[in-house]
């Protein structure tokens, strides 16, 4: 299973995209589950398609949050 270790930069990045850290919002915003999170925020490695599928998740996130404001 390939692991990633996400630096904390990132990780802030991400929390700053969330309005809240609550388990609706990182389901909605980023498609992690709490652990996950937990993980991130800790500093522990998480799966690579995991990873993969949070950044694709914000980006789909981000793109639409442009559009409504347009």
């Amino acid at each position: 299973m390939n692991m990633v270790l996400v630096d904390q930069e990132k990780v802030l990045v991400l929390r700053r995209a969330l309005p809240a850290v609550t388990k609706v919002w990182l389901q909605e915003v980023l498609g992690v589950s709490e652990t996950t999170w937990r993980s991130l925020r800790d500093g522990r490695p998480i799966r690579q398609s995991t990873y993969n599928r949070l950044l694709a998740k914000l980006e789909r996130t981000r793109a639409s949050d442009m559009v409504r404001k347009a």
